[in-house]
C-alpha cells in the first residue's frame, strides 16, 4: 500500500525547459555589448592599419627622394672623349632622360653610370624610372650604346615617380657663351664642357604640382684648364 504525502486537491505544474524575461534581456545585453566592444576594436584595427599604410607609404616616398638626392649630389666629373668635342664631363639631359656618372650606386661601392628615364607606362600616365651599370672604365661610346640599345636595363633599376600626369626636368648651369647661369631645358656636357649646379623635376598628379631639386656638389671647371693634359692619354 502507498500513501501520498501530497494534499488532497494539489495539481502538480507542468515543467517548461525555457529561460524567463529577465534572463533573455540579460542575454541580449551582454551581447549588445560583445558586438559593440568588437565593433571597437575592429574600426580601431582598420584606423592603426590605414595609419601605419600611410606612413608606410610616405617612408618610401621619402626614400626614393633621399636616395635620388645621393646620387645627384655624389654625380662626379667624369671625362670622356670624342673626336668631335675632345675632353668633356659626362652629362647629358633632356625631357626623355638625364644621365651622369656617380659615386653613389644602389649596389655595392663601384662608380655608376646612371639613366633617369621620363617613361610612358601603359595607362598614359608616366614614371621616372632609375637604371644604372657599373661605370669601370666605359668609353662614351660605351655608355651612348648602352643608352640607345637598352643595355642599361640589365642592372639595378628603380622608380622614382609612379603614376604621375607630366614630368618636366630642368637644368641650371653655366653657359661660357653667354657667360651667365640659367634654366634650360637640355644639358650636354660636350657642349657646355662643365656639369650643370642644379636639376630640377617638376611633376603633376592629383595633389597638384609637385618640384623636386637636385644639387650637384662637383664641377669641372678647373679641369677644363687641363684639357690639353687629358687628351695626351
Amino acid at each position: 500500500m502507498f500513501f501520498s504525502l501530497r494534499p488532497p486537491g494539489f495539481r502538480q505544474r507542468p515543467y517548461y525547459n525555457g529561460y524567463t524575461l529577465i534572463e533573455v534581456i540579460i542575454a541580449m545585453a551582454v551581447f549588445t555589448s560583445i558586438v559593440m566592444l568588437s565593433t571597437m576594436a575592429i574600426n580601431q584595427g582598420l584606423k592603426q592599419y590605414h595609419g601605419l599604410m600611410e606612413r608606410g607609404i610616405n617612408f618610401w616616398d621619402n626614400a626614393r627622394s633621399l636616395w635620388a638626392n645621393k646620387s645627384f649630389n655624389s654625380v662626379t666629373d667624369y671625362y670622356v672623349y670624342t673626336e668631335k668635342s675632345k675632353w668633356f664631363p659626362y652629362f647629358y639631359g633632356s625631357q626623355d632622360f638625364v644621365s651622369y656618372a656617380s659615386l653613389s650606386p644602389l649596389v655595392g661601392d663601384t662608380p655608376v653610370v646612371v639613366w633617369l628615364w621620363n617613361e610612358k607606362q601603359d595607362n598614359g600616365r608616366r614614371s621616372l624610372v632609375y637604371y644604372e651599370l657599373p661605370l669601370y672604365t666605359m668609353s662614351y661610346d660605351e655608355i651612348e650604346r648602352a643608352g640607345i640599345f637598352g643595355d642599361y636595363k640589365k642592372g639595378q633599376s628603380i622608380k622614382l615617380l609612379e603614376n604621375v600626369e607630366t614630368i618636366e626636368i630642368r637644368f641650371y648651369g653655366y653657359d661660357f657663351y653667354d657667360r651667365r647661369y640659367s634654366w634650360a631645358d637640355n644639358f650636354d656636357g660636350s657642349k657646355k664642357k662643365v656639369l650643370p649646379s642644379l636639376v630640377k623635376i617638376i611633376y603633376t598628379d592629383g595633389g597638384g604640382k609637385n618640384m623636386l631639386v637636385f644639387g650637384i656638389n662637383t664641377n669641372s671647371v678647373m679641369k677644363r684648364l687641363y684639357d690639353g693634359v687629358y687628351q695626351g692619354f
